[in-house]
């Protein structure tokens, strides 16, 4: 670490997920010093920089993240090994038991909320620097980083997500977080819609009337499939996504009792959350 800043490289594949990666851990103060989809490139980051901690998935152009570790084992003493979190949506338990004798730290099925990966993050590291405090360097920085390790857990799971003031970038952190998939149509559906919401009241108002058509004119779809693929998307985050982070959102909507919000429930809260806090946040 430099100047008790945790230093991450981030080596993903999908874009999407390493900017939404990037930017939360950004916000948080966390020196992201690589941000790749390329296994090479991490590969020669780690060997070069020496970073804290390493979080990448599995599958990676260039060399994959089993062959990551395997080449980190060849080189590095266990005292400057990264803590590596391995994320990814291979679902192939030969593949966790490689990772894991190959030295992973910890592994994490996607989609996986950046408020679970940040305190997973934080609970390694804290974890690490108890079992081998030479790697600050000094007790003295071992004891100011987990006084650190404990403000910034509290700041990411009161929190949840951090606004960067870009707007498409600000809802496509919230519906990771909360548990929607980039690849599934109803993403790009309620991504879309927010955005017509956020600068159209009118858009929430008449939901069926004039958001369905809208969004379905720009996608050339039908009115009707575009409210059955937002409500699988609902559905999805319910059955997938991180509750925690589902009831920070929510609020009372998803508590015990009152089932997943309608959709345009949904797009209400998180249209009208993001207006909030932006406004919120110019006048601050």
């Amino acid at each position: 670490m430099e100047n008790g800043k945790m230093r991450v490289v981030i080596a993903d594949n999908n874009v999407q997920d390493r900017e939404s990666k990037q930017t939360t851990m950004t916000n948080l103060g966390i020196n992201v010093i690589l941000a790749t989809g390329n296994g090479s490139k991490a590969l020669e980051t780690i060997r070069e920089e020496q970073p804290d901690v390493v979080i990448m998935d599995l599958i990676l152009p260039g060399i994959d993240g089993i062959g990551i570790l395997e080449e980190v084992n060849k080189g590095e003493s266990p005292r400057r090994k990264p803590v590596f979190i391995i994320e990814t949506a291979l679902r192939m338990e030969n593949l966790v038991d490689e990772a894991i004798q190959a030295g992973a730290d910890y592994y994490m099925m996607k989609p996986v909320s950046n408020t679970m990966l940040i305190k997973r993050v934080y609970q390694l590291m804290e974890k690490r620097m108890q079992i081998n405090p030479i790697v600050t360097g000094t007790e003295k920085n071992t004891v100011s980083f987990c006084d650190k390790v404990e403000k910034e857990k509290r700041k990411s799971t009161s929190e949840g997500y951090s606004l960067s003031g870009d707007l498409e970038r600000d809802i496509t952190n919230i519906l990771l977080e909360i548990g929607i998939p980039a690849h599934i149509k109803g993403y790009q559906y309620i991504r879309e819609g927010i955005i017509m919401a956020f600068y159209d009241r009118n858009m929430l108002h008449y939901i069926t009337k004039f958001l369905y058509p809208s969004i379905a004119k720009k996608y050339k779809t039908t009115s009707s499939s575009v409210e059955r693929t937002i409500r699988h998307a609902i559905e999805v985050a319910w059955r997938r996504g991180d509750m925690e982070v589902l009831e920070e959102v929510f609020g009372n909507t998803v508590s015990a009792g009152k089932g997943k919000p309608t959709n345009s429930e949904f797009m209400a809260l998180l249209t009208d959350k993001l207006r909030l806090e932006y406004r919120t946040q110019s006048v601050s």
